[in-house]
């Protein structure tokens, strides 16, 4: 379960505290050249739509949060569109040159949705598509994991206090987040936001041997966005680059 209904404006705040837009950008506009179709599942406040849409690319986001939503369509975006809905119940007739899902948000799908929502995705591909997933794994999840961490994010003269409780569910192989938002506005009003959301504690041969059953063919794998090489130690994020594999060869 998942649940990021508070306003867009305090994600974008905190989301500059943990990504690097610019890279992003770099490494997605090398999978597809500027023209192409991109469809983002967990797409958030549309904070890469709006940079690949100035671009040249024509864009489509998925996202189940209404807040993130409403903030990404006012924003705006030359050649952006977005839809409210769950990346596992998105359907469309389009096809697509680059699907990509970033930020974890293959981690927030339950595991028995996994290999559905990649067979989809790769019938969202054109023939010559990329597909690109960022997900954390195994040592991800063991080195991170604090049960009580307290952070502040800064922007626009707002403040935001982010209280956060990690629990485990060993047996469902769940970490669930339960975070309480305290933002202090520009005018000093105080508010308060209840989020939560779980994630699925995924490993590399787990995510390549769903890739292979939904009918794709890894290309690449890289530790990060300045495609620096995935560390043999196996902390931090994985990036993966997936093409369709052709008929005849499966």
């Amino acid at each position: 379960m998942t649940s990021f209904e508070f306003p867009g404006e305090y994600y974008e705040i905190m989301r500059r505290d943990f990504r690097n837009l610019a890279a992003e950008t770099e490494f997605l506009a090398s999978c597809a050249p500027p023209g192409s179709r991109v469809l983002d599942l967990g797409s958030g406040t549309g904070t890469n739509l709006r940079r690949l849409g100035e671009l040249g690319y024509s864009c489509v986001g998925v996202d189940q949060s209404a807040s993130f939503v409403e903030y990404a369509r006012r924003a705006g975006g030359e050649g952006v569109e977005y839809v409210h809905g769950r990346a596992e119940d998105f359907a469309t007739d389009r096809r697509f040159d680059l699907v990509y899902s970033l930020f974890m948000t293959l981690n927030h799908l339950p595991h028995d949705k996994l290999r559905t929502v990649l067979e989809t995705t790769r019938c969202h591909l054109a023939p010559e598509g990329r597909l690109v997933l960022e997900f954390g794994h195994l040592l991800n999840f063991v080195e991170s994991y604090q049960q009580h961490t307290v952070a502040h994010h800064r922007g626009d003269d707002i403040l935001i206090t982010r209280l956060a409780r990690q629990s485990v569910n060993p047996h469902a192989a769940t970490w669930r987040n339960e975070e309480t938002l305290l933002v202090r506005d520009a005018d000093g009003q105080v508010s308060l936001y209840d989020n939560f959301f779980d994630q699925s504690v995924l490993t590399g041969p787990e995510v390549r041997g769903l890739l292979a059953e939904a009918g794709f063919t890894v290309t690449a794998e890289y530790g990060g966005f300045r495609k620096e090489p995935a560390p043999g130690h196996g902390r931090g994020p994985l990036v993966i680059i997936a093409a369709p594999t052709p008929k005849e060869a499966i």
